[in-house]
């Protein structure tokens, strides 16, 4: 019996420490931090529904999202309004690509090019304040919301 109950025990806590590591804070409490970056966001279509992804210029997997948005816009962006929040992950060392981007004067323009195409850009002028406290205060909710992947897809506040 003492062996069921702490298998059953070792279960649990292993279950509960899988769920934390999705999501930090409650939907409602994810909602209102996106509310406070929604406009630093990249926001792609115009449709109803609301996604929010974190994503890293210089990750695979971000990047073959960001192709799939692409290739299917039609029907993707008359559904959903897309924001795409840049945040690096650290072993990638994307930040001089995210500043450039942030700083360019068509973000998504930047964003497309950096990420699905074979351009080389000059990512030593891209470090005006601006783009450094955007940088910084999308780092910051994404750290209290627990991104821990790319991309991380959120709809009404809960990650999928």
């Amino acid at each position: 019996m003492k062996f069921i109950l702490t298998v059953f025990i070792l279960l649990f806590t292993s279950l509960m420490g899988a769920q934390k590591e999705k999501q930090l804070v409650q939907p409602d409490i994810a909602i209102k931090l996106l509310e406070t970056i929604k406009d630093n966001a990249i926001v792609l279509g115009n449709g109803q529904i609301e996604v929010h992804a974190f994503i890293d210029p210089l990750c695979p997997m971000s990047k073959r999202y960001l192709d799939l948005l692409y290739k299917r816009n039609n029907k993707i962006f008359s559904k959903y309004t897309i924001y795409l929040y840049l945040h690096e992950i650290k072993s990638k060392k994307s930040k001089k690509h995210i500043l450039n981007i942030m700083s360019a004067e068509s973000r998504e323009t930047r964003l497309r090019d950096i990420m699905l195409s074979n351009k080389k850009f000059d990512l030593t002028k891209a470090n005006d304040e601006k783009s450094i406290n955007i940088f910084k205060k999308i780092a910051e909710v994404a750290n209290k919301i627990g991104v821990y992947k790319r991309p991380y897809i959120m709809i009404n506040g809960k990650v999928k």
